[in-house]
């Protein structure tokens, strides 16, 4: 695309106001999750006893509301028995344990200033009289006892004193100073609303671009196979669409995460992994050898074979399919990839498989097809061009490189199975539900643009002229069918949100505590009514988000219609 035309579709997208509106509001919520670690005031901390984020809980600022000076409250127990050893006539104010940045360092506590005592409790909970403790006036970091406190046998048990303190760490540097503490409130747990709101940006758009961006690409891939192909395949890809179209997206999601509870790490054997690549190097290493070891027409047509040979390359297929997936009673794919775990093993076996298929592929065009070798030497030779290296630089190329390179690291690697996702945890789950449910839309789409575009007369020049279909597709197609695409990705984002909160929202997403607006929504139903900012602002956020995703998907619909480029 041009530099006029990306000005122009500038032009066509600032015209609409909501449009713009859209944009403003997915780079502000860009924004906030980008700089989560500085805007936030509170923080998720490394466990002790694992590695995973998480929330501590404050008792000290349970469901505070917003602005309320109750987010700098704490409350802390103090030894009164002169007999114990932990006692002392002055007593340090300090916060809760708090993880050190290492794990090895353990707990550590800091220093409060305490600006106003509150009240003073029993252990049984009654109001005891405030002047028993007072502040140090010359640190205000200091409890002093009264003798009235620690003389009276009665109060041995520890008393409670809640106070105020000058909570620095839960500051907004752009907010006036009476301002500056809990702005959205604090949850049931003492999570300050606004950190949570703020990080769960981060985790609602990793969920949303990831998932959509891998929807596009599978349905992409499948659709586009679908409309060019057709026939068989066609009616065959179209009816499984049709079977997930059949389920309810959300039940069948729910389902999907259901059945994955168990799955712990996301694995695959080594054998698998490899033979993607394995199969991409030996589909184009055929299509060179096909067009320059052999050349001309088919000689034989398929009135005149049987009905075997005419299905030739069905019955090869399902041969070749139980070989891979390791069906086949005497020798199969696994178990002759797994003869060795060394690296040159699997790299001796990997290339054989890929001689094996070119050459069975070859073999049919010349012994079946009657393709002639005739000048086969001199066509190789002139298929290598030194003197201009440039022309190599295509997606075939790419592809080729990128195949041998995963098929390189992943043959050195220890042992039988590679390891995807090695915490395979409730959000994986649900980002590889939605896109189990998500790709049939897209192949769908592109299917039609497809089979639209194969029909125009450049489409029809470039088979005349003998270009493969990889290159057709890549280079001709797709290019012309991307628009509709684009739009529907935009505006998929913000519906992988909605759902991605919506499973949170029923338990089958996010684990507990975790800062999910879904589950956010969720753990705050039940303190709806004495506490109605808990769901308030992660609703808000969710509806912001969404919405801007909406309007943004709107305006680069109004930028790719061409009745808006006339």
């Amino acid at each position: 695309m041009s530099i006029s035309n990306l000005g122009r579709g500038w032009k066509i997208y600032r015209r609409s106001l909501l449009a713009m509106l859209g944009l403003l509001m997915v780079l502000s919520v860009s924004m906030v999750a980008i700089f989560a670690d500085e805007i936030a005031v509170q923080h998720p901390y490394r466990n002790l006893t694992d590695t995973e984020d998480k929330w501590s809980n404050n008792p000290d600022q349970q469901e505070s509301p917003p602005f309320s000076e109750e987010c700098s409250l704490r409350e802390q127990k103090i030894t009164t028995n002169p007999r114990s050893p932990l006692f002392s006539e002055t007593v340090v104010a300090e916060s809760a344990n708090k993880v050190s940045g290492s794990i090895a360092y353990g707990y550590y506590t800091d220093v409060l200033s305490v600006t106003e005592i509150i009240k003073i409790e029993n252990d049984r909970g009654y109001d005891q009289d405030i002047s028993l403790i007072t502040i140090d006036p010359n640190n205000s970091s200091l409890f002093v006892l009264s003798p009235d406190l620690y003389g009276n046998s009665s109060h041995y048990s520890g008393v409670w004193v809640t106070y105020l303190y000058e909570n620095e760490d839960m500051s907004h540097w752009w907010l006036p100073e009476e301002y500056d503490t809990c702005i959205f409130g604090t949850n049931k747990e003492g999570h300050d609303v606004f950190s949570k709101v703020v990080y769960g940006a981060r985790v609602s758009l990793t969920i949303g671009i990831t998932v959509a961006t891998l929807t596009v690409t599978i349905g992409t891939i499948v659709g586009s196979i679908s409309g060019y192909y057709g026939g068989r395949v066609d009616e065959v890809i179209m009816r499984i669409c049709d079977v997930f179209f059949a389920i309810p997206g959300l039940i069948l999601a729910m389902a999907f995460v259901a059945a994955m509870r168990s799955v712990s790490s996301l694995t695959f054997p080594v054998w698998l992994g490899i033979l993607l690549p394995v199969l991409m190097l030996a589909y184009f290493l055929n299509s060179h050898l096909s067009t320059t070891v052999l050349s001309g027409n088919d000689q034989v047509s398929d009135q005149a074979m049987g009905m075997l040979m005419e299905n030739r390359s069905l019955l090869v297929g399902l041969l070749a399919f139980l070989f891979f997936v390791g069906w086949l009673p005497a020798f199969a794919w696994p178990d002759f990839f797994g003869v060795s775990h060394s690296r040159g093993w699997r790299l001796i076996s990997s290339l054989v498989v890929i001689v094996l298929l070119v050459g069975i592929i070859l073999a049919d065009r010349r012994f079946v097809q009657k393709n002639s070798l005739d000048g086969a030497l001199k066509r190789i030779g002139s298929s290598f061009d030194w003197t201009n290296p440039w022309r190599y630089l295509n997606f075939r190329t790419v592809v080729v490189f990128i195949s041998m390179a995963i098929l390189f690291k992943l043959s050195g690697n220890e042992g039988p199975e590679i390891v995807l996702i090695k915490d395979f945890d409730k959000l994986w789950q649900v980002q590889f539900a939605l896109i189990f449910t998500g790709w049939p839309g897209y192949a769908r789409l592109i299917r039609g643009q497809v089979l639209y575009v194969k029909e125009m007369a450049f489409v029809e020049a470039a088979k005349s002229v003998g270009a493969p279909p990889s290159r057709i597709m890549f280079r001709h197609i797709l290019p012309n069918a991307w628009a509709p695409l684009l739009v529907a990705f935009t505006l998929d984002i913000g519906g992988t949100i909605l759902s991605a909160s919506g499973l949170s929202f029923l338990g089958l997403g996010a684990a507990p505590y975790t800062a999910e607006w879904g589950l956010m929504i969720s753990e705050s139903r039940v303190a709806f009514q004495r506490a109605p900012h808990m769901m308030l602002y992660p609703g808000l956020a969710i509806a912001v988000t969404v919405l801007g995703f909406n309007l943004l998907g709107d305006g680069i619909r109004d930028v790719v219609d061409p009745k808006n480029r006339r």
